[in-house]
């Protein structure tokens, strides 16, 4: 049987998978809070995805790194978060050591918002310095709006954090941890001071967006924005099947991209 997790091959094995040029895949997420419902390590939803992606096109795949930056969550029990500057050191290190021994095609497949800015840091870092080929995915924004009325048959769409996908997907990837008898509906502040609330990290005046540095306790006591009682298992594995598809077919694409080092 082929092995697709690097740490589970032994040094010979990287070197002769390596010397085909192949696609690595590095998984990234966060452990934070996701409602009462919902267990706190959503990064074992980009690990899970990222192992049937190599196993579907052949690519290899890290461990995945578990902690991101997730600074808005801190008010709740069992989020850790990092520093942007310590997520930056964590991966560049990461890969400059695949780069080291060959690897030109990198694929981050990110499972949380915060770690954006930090990735497309790195990503630009290693390009500019190595000449090579280095990607990124957000899984949750990369569902699109057909795809989720597809999934969830309604108009208004259920997503947010501490609610949709990641309650649907955790229902299907671990559903003897989730704890939906914990969840209750609750109204959440719309405002803060004088500002709309539209999201954890943005307001609007007049119509405009504006950046609020709030924190998720401003918006919910319960840490859940959409509408989590819309979850199941059934669309959390339709879910994780298209994401795995569309990262399959992304892996395709980099296979087939050259780079000039």
């Amino acid at each position: 049987m082929k092995k697709h997790a690097l740490h589970l091959m032994t040094w010979r094995e990287i070197k002769d998978a390596f010397q085909k040029d192949p696609v690595v895949l590095i998984p990234m997420g966060s452990m934070e809070q996701h409602g009462p419902q919902s267990i706190t390590g959503d990064y074992l939803a980009a690990e899970a995805i990222a192992e049937r992606v190599a196993e579907k096109t052949g690519a290899y795949y890290l461990p995945v790194i578990p902690f991101g930056c997730s600074e808005y969550f801190r008010g709740f029990p069992g989020t850790i978060s990092l520093q942007p500057q310590t997520v930056f050191a964590l991966i560049n290190d990461v890969c400059e050591s695949l780069i080291e021994h060959g690897i030109t095609k990198i694929f981050f497949v990110n499972g949380h918002a915060g770690n954006v800015p930090t990735i497309d840091q790195v990503a630009r870092k290693i390009r500019r310095e190595k000449k090579i080929v280095c990607i990124s995915i957000d899984l949750w924004q990369s569902l699109m709006p057909a795809f989720k009325k597809e999934v969830y048959k309604q108009e208004n769409d259920p997503s947010g954090h501490g609610a949709e996908p990641l309650t649907s997907v955790m229902s299907y990837l671990y559903p003897e941890m989730m704890r939906m008898d914990l969840l209750e509906r609750a109204n959440n502040n719309c405002e803060w001071g004088e500002f709309e609330i539209k999201t954890i990290r943005q307001g609007n005046v007049e119509g405009i967006p504006v950046n609020l540095y709030i924190d998720m306790e401003d918006i919910s006591q319960q840490g859940v924005m959409g509408d989590p009682f819309q979850a199941s298992a059934q669309r959390g594995e339709a879910i994780i099947n298209h994401l795995v598809n569309f990262c399959a077919t992304v892996v395709e694409k980099l296979e087939k991209t050259s780079t000039t080092r």
